[in-house]
C-alpha cells in the first residue's frame, strides 16, 4: 500500500515537471542575471600551472551551457605523460541562493557530497569550494579562487584547508586568453 502511494506521488511529480517543459505558459527562465557575473571569464585560454611542484600546460574554455542555465569550465591538460580533463558545471540555485558546482574529471567518480560544491563572489573574485579530505584523510575543504588579473589573464589559486584551519596553497593556474 505504501509503495503504491509513493509510486503514485512520483508519477504526479514527474507529470508536473514534464508539463512545465512543454507548456508554453510555464517555461522556466534561466538565472540570467546571476550567471551574467561570469561574463568576464568567458573565453578560450592557453593555461599553465604548477600543482604540488609539478608543471603542466593545457587549455581552458569557459562558456555558457545548457541554453544559458549553466556555465561550463573545461580544462584539458596535455603535458608530458599527463592527459587529463576537468569539467565543471555551475548555476545559480534560486532556492538556496548560492552557486552550485559539479566537478567531473578523469578520475574514478567521487561520492556526490564531494563532486558537488558551492561558490560565491567576493568582489570580482569567484570562490569555488568542495568538502574533501586532505591527502592524509583529515577532513578538509578544497577551494579555487578565480579572478581576472587583466582583461585577458585569468588566475586560479587552488588551496586546501584542513579542519584545524591550516590553509595550504596547492597550486596556481595562469590562463591567457586566445585572441
Amino acid at each position: 500500500m505504501v509503495a503504491a502511494r509513493i509510486t503514485a506521488l512520483a508519477v504526479i511529480l514527474f507529470a508536473q515537471v514534464a508539463y512545465a517543459q512543454v507548456e508554453p505558459s510555464r517555461i522556466p527562465e534561466p538565472p540570467t542575471d546571476a550567471l551574467a557575473r561570469f561574463q568576464p571569464f568567458f573565453g578560450t585560454y592557453t593555461v599553465s600551472g604548477n600543482y604540488f611542484g609539478q608543471e603542466w600546460r593545457g587549455t581552458l574554455d569557459v562558456r555558457p551551457a545548457v541554453k544559458g542555465w549553466y556555465v561550463e569550465w573545461e580544462i584539458n591538460v596535455h603535458s608530458g605523460p599527463i592527459d587529463r580533463q576537468l569539467r565543471m558545471l555551475m548555476t545559480w540555485d534560486m532556492k538556496s541562493e548560492q552557486y552550485r558546482i559539479w566537478r567531473f574529471e578523469t578520475l574514478p567518480p567521487e561520492p556526490s557530497d564531494r563532486a558537488e560544491g558551492s561558490g560565491w563572489f567576493e568582489g570580482d573574485e569567484f570562490v569555488m569550494e568542495w568538502v574533501m579530505p586532505a591527502p592524509d584523510g583529515e577532513p578538509g575543504i578544497f577551494r579555487n579562487r578565480v579572478q581576472m588579473e587583466t582583461a585577458d589573464i585569468l588566475v586560479m589559486v587552488s588551496e586546501g584547508e584542513r579542519a584545524s584551519g591550516d590553509i595550504q596553497r596547492i597550486g596556481v593556474t595562469t590562463a591567457r586568453r586566445r585572441l
